[in-house]
């Protein structure tokens, strides 16, 4: 049974009227009426769009955020039940053009979440334009490149890398509500701007479920919601476009790790959406044909495709900044939940391990499932663990026809224009990175692969 979901931003029953799925609709969200359940705050990007934004960058704007917060309102199931089905209408300024632009999104859709969501656009309602906030742009300032900066490493790697090689970049944020990725990102933009004063421009923009009141539309409480946000993808990639629409610039960047870029299963178990796609070049791909045949110039692009993590921290970051400003980003899929970073999850074991082989200070985590590995047997942590080093090991036995062989998913980047040989070289080496730093410093984990 599908879940069925509208945006409205005018009263629901003229929103009805217009269009026969919201009468049908289980959950309506609103971010312009008395009644929203929605912050959606983006007045950083009108403040920067001298001219005003066209018609597209506004839509794929409300198209983003309408599927980002359907994302959260729908949880998944467990095992099968994981992948969803999902109804959603969406109010647009140009509805021809986003019914033609349906079939790749509803691919987009799917290759970020796995999900089945059908699509369906009605005419949005007459309103005022959105309030243009305040940006104060340094003197003589004039970007040539957005870059998105989310609070992790890998974000801030990106950052610096731009910054060093006198770039002007504006950074493209959002503001999720989670308290501890808000303070990893003001933490990235000061450090930034102690090595670099005045050479950039933050553009936070603010989407978040928010129902005040007792007059605001139902939404899930925050116990039932989804936790997994793989449509996150989407949203950050919208806001950086109309960022760089606003901007008149084209370069668009979004820098992520080649492991997790590549998306590979780490067992046969973590396939489909089970593994993270947020940055794999199949999405980025599919955003980039919509925002071209929506006649928006950016173009999304990851620099880090072909390093690991452990080359980030040591070859881009360690050198510019401090440890204490490595180690205010976050990198844990369970940040804001947890009083620090878990140690459990892939990104914190990756984090981990990549500090360690750039030879950074140890940090603080929830648990430590790489020094004592049998305090956590039975528990995700473990399983994570297991999973991370047998991937390792398994690259570093396999010739480059047999990892071919085990990992079809490759074929996949090959058709996404990314060359194959050099993200193998890359997997070898995060293989050959993980498995040192595990045997010279963890040698009860060393055991599991022993």
């Amino acid at each position: 049974m599908p879940s069925r979901i509208a945006v409205v931003l005018e009263r629901a029953d003229v929103a009805a009227a217009r269009c026969p799925d919201v009468a049908r609709a289980e959950v309506l969200i609103d971010w312009r009426t008395e009644r929203a359940n929605v912050l959606a705050d983006r007045s950083c990007i009108h403040a920067l769009a001298a001219g005003g934004l066209g018609e597209a960058a506004l839509d794929l704007l409300d198209v983003a955020a309408g599927l980002y917060i359907a994302d959260i309102a729908v949880r998944r199931g467990e095992r099968e039940a994981w992948p969803r089905q999902i109804e959603l209408a969406i109010p647009v300024r140009r509805p021809a053009l986003w019914r033609q632009l349906t079939p790749q999104l509803a691919r987009l859709i799917y290759a970020l979440t796995r999900d089945n969501v059908r699509l369906s656009f009605y005419e949005a309602p007459a309103t005022d334009p959105e309030a243009a906030g305040e940006i104060e742009l340094p003197p003589g300032f004039e970007p040539d490149c957005v870059s998105m900066l989310s609070g992790g490493l890998d974000s801030l790697a990106g950052a610096v890398m731009l910054q060093q090689a006198g770039r002007r970049p504006i950074y493209s944020i959002h503001r999720s509500g989670n308290p501890t990725a808000h303070a990893a990102q003001d933490a990235a933009l000061a450090a930034i701007d102690r090595r670099w004063p005045s050479a950039c421009t933050p553009c936070p923009c603010s989407i978040a479920p928010d129902p005040r009141g007792e007059e605001s539309l139902p939404f899930p409480r925050a116990e039932e919601r989804e936790a997994s946000r793989r449509a996150r993808s989407l949203l950050f990639m919208a806001l950086a476009g109309a960022t760089a629409e606003a901007t008149r610039v084209r370069e668009t960047l979004m820098c992520e790790n080649g492991l997790l870029t590549a998306g590979l299963p780490l067992s046969a178990s973590r396939a489909g959406s089970m593994s993270t796609h947020s940055t794999h070049p199949a999405a980025v791909r599919l955003f980039n044909e919509i925002a071209e045949r929506a006649g928006l110039a950016a173009r999304v692009t990851n620099p880090f495709i072909y390093q690991t993590k452990a080359e980030l921290i040591r070859d881009v970051l360690a050198p510019h900044l401090s440890p204490s400003e490595i180690q205010s980003t976050v990198s844990c899929w369970a940040a804001g939940r947890a009083q620090r970073q878990c140690g459990g999850c892939i990104p914190c074991l990756l984090r981990r391990i990549g500090m360690a082989w750039a030879g950074l200070p140890e940090e603080a985590y929830m648990v430590d499932v790489l020094g004592s590995p049998g305090d956590y047997v039975g528990t995700d942590a473990y399983g994570n663990l297991v999973d991370l080093l047998r991937h390792a090991r398994q690259i570093s036995e396999q010739s480059d026809a047999e990892l071919m062989a085990s990992q079809p998913a490759l074929l996949s980047l090959q058709a996404a224009g990314v060359s194959v040989p050099d993200v193998i070289a890359m997997l070898r080496r995060h293989a050959e990175q993980t498995l040192q730093v595990v045997r010279q410093r963890f040698p009860d984990a060393a055991r599991l692969i022993s």
